[in-house]
């Protein structure tokens, strides 16, 4: 559905997820508004009030546009995958848009700096650093602090775009077909071809998205392979 749009920013040199340009607005903002919050009522700075209230209003904007990016990311790079990691997200994201709406409606009409709107400004703060938590889980969630630096790129690689769904070489949708031991490790152009039009052992269209030209070049698969057989599944 989104494909098109990724395929585009490909041609442009652009592959990459499109939520994590837009994830900063919105939390940087509430961060934004906590702080100057705390210094509008410490040290009774009370024009900072205004900037908090401008802050916070945006911030709700902005969480559309980036809820739409995400979603757009989940499908694109993960098919729609029910993670973990994306399941909190998705719920916390839900959670994050209704403190930001209440925030806008009790700084409006009891304040910037009442007590019930710094609440919630802390709500939304936590909210944001959760989100920030399992967004990282998805984008880093592999062993590697104390690997080598010889399959670095394809540590990079695999961190992008399978550790998601093969944390440490497992399966976390099928987890009955891990990477340990699959018969698709044996040779390198055997695992190219299943990256390129990936089925279930039945012949069958599974879960996992392919990987054209456009997203993983025939360099970087073999550098993902040389990663996976020396490093993850060794």
């Amino acid at each position: 559905m989104f494909d098109p749009i990724y395929e585009f920013l490909a041609k442009l040199g652009y592959s990459h997820p499109i939520h994590p340009t837009e994830v900063h607005m919105p939390i940087g903002l509430v961060v934004a508004s906590l702080v100057f919050i705390y210094i509008a009522v410490i040290f009774r700075r009370h024009n900072l009030e205004q900037t908090v209230r401008h802050c916070i209003i945006l911030a709700f904007i902005w969480i559309f546009p980036t809820m739409l990016f995400g979603y757009m990311d989940w499908q694109h790079f993960y098919a729609g995958a029910w993670l973990f990691p994306i399941k909190v997200k998705l719920a916390t994201a839900a959670v994050l848009t209704v403190l930001l709406l209440l925030a806008v409606i009790v700084a409006h009409q009891r304040g910037p700096a009442s007590k019930l709107a710094i609440t919630m400004y802390t709500l939304c703060f936590l909210a944001v650093v959760v989100l920030g938590y399992f967004g990282g889980q998805l984008v880093y969630g592999i062993k590697g602090s104390s690997a080598s630096t010889t399959y670095s790129a394809g540590r990079k690689i695999f961190a992008t775009n399978c550790s998601a769904c093969h944390p440490n070489g497992a399966n976390v949708i099928m987890p009955n077909l891990p990477l340990k031991g699959s018969s698709k490790l044996a040779r390198f152009e055997t695992l190219l071809a299943f990256v390129r039009d990936p089925k279930l052992p039945d012949g069958k269209v599974g879960p996992m998205p392919a990987f054209p030209v456009s997203k993983i070049s025939d360099k970087e698969a073999n550098e993902l392979y040389e990663y996976i057989i020396h490093e993850l599944v060794k």
